[in-house]
């Protein structure tokens, strides 16, 4: 209240209840879905069953938000390709974090057989790392424009997951290394993307852009705890003894083509200039 001024007059807007019931449908299906795989038969109601209904209401959305001039979000912004590639990077990296968040610390205690404690502290670096170098990438965005952080960002946690697809075991220090450089580059393109990608939107558009990106930052955390739940649990299922280690090797191989992929999307749809 003190720092944050308000800039732009109040507005009196009404809820838009069909637009906002079918989204909230749409996500929380889909989540139920996925989180699911790992205990029923994909061809199961509690799995197919909510995918099925979460796309359906999905595709309701568009239908009934695409005339609409006050949209709560207008599926028209996602007719502009560089924001919405921009937008799949910004999940894609949000997927890849709290993928690497969910399992390192299952890592340390159950493959390494490390304290509680010490799968904090290892979680805590990645922490401290991400939030220093998201602020030198403010500084490289104003100076240099929004493509130079991403790019360096998503190289730098490209490496770190080709080394963690390239080792064999990981010890404790491994991870710490490997962790902080991937949460570096993470903090470097993340909130990078974001910038460019409501950039593209113009000034009109803001205000959607922003709960967009918001709304899926949240949907893709969850999504990616849920993938890497998922794989662990397939994995301690199906082979006796490191279904662990097996199942974070999955998830580092998924990880790593997510990122790849960011890297593409970048260097084709994040402008040069600044």
């Amino acid at each position: 209240m003190y720092s944050i001024g308000q800039i732009n007059p109040l507005q009196k807007v009404k809820i838009k209840y069909g637009q906002w019931l079918s989204l909230a449908v749409a996500l929380v299906c889909l989540m139920l879905g996925f989180t699911r795989i790992a205990k029923y038969s994909f061809l199961s109601v509690p799995v197919l069953g909510f995918l099925v209904l979460g796309i359906i209401s999905l595709l309701i959305w568009p239908k009934i938000s695409w005339s609409d001039k006050e949209a709560l979000i207008s599926p028209q912004l996602f007719k502009n390709l560089r924001f919405s590639m921009q937008l799949i990077a910004y999940c894609f990296a949000k997927i890849a974090t709290l993928a690497l968040g969910f399992i390192f610390p299952i890592y340390v205690q159950v493959v390494n057989h490390g304290s509680v404690s010490l799968a904090g502290w290892i979680t805590f670096s990645g922490a401290v790392i991400n939030a220093l170098m998201a602020a030198l990438a403010g500084k490289l965005l104003d100076k240099k424009g929004a493509r130079l952080p991403i790019i360096i960002g998503i190289i730098a946690s490209l490496t770190s997951l080709i080394l963690m697809n390239i080792l064999a075991s990981l010890s404790n220090l491994a991870i710490v290394l490997l962790y902080v450089l991937y949460y570096g580059g993470y903090g470097m393109c993340f909130g990078s993307l974001m910038t460019s990608g409501l950039i593209t939107l113009g000034k009109t558009n803001h205000a959607q852009g922003n709960a967009i990106f918001n709304t899926l930052q949240q949907f893709s955390g969850a999504l990616g705890t849920a993938l890497a739940g998922t794989l662990i649990a397939i994995a301690q299922n199906n082979h006796v003894g490191n279904g662990t280690a097996i199942g974070s090797r999955w998830i580092f191989m998924v990880l790593l083509v997510l990122i790849i992929v960011n890297l593409v999307l970048a260097l084709c749809f994040v402008p040069k200039k600044k």
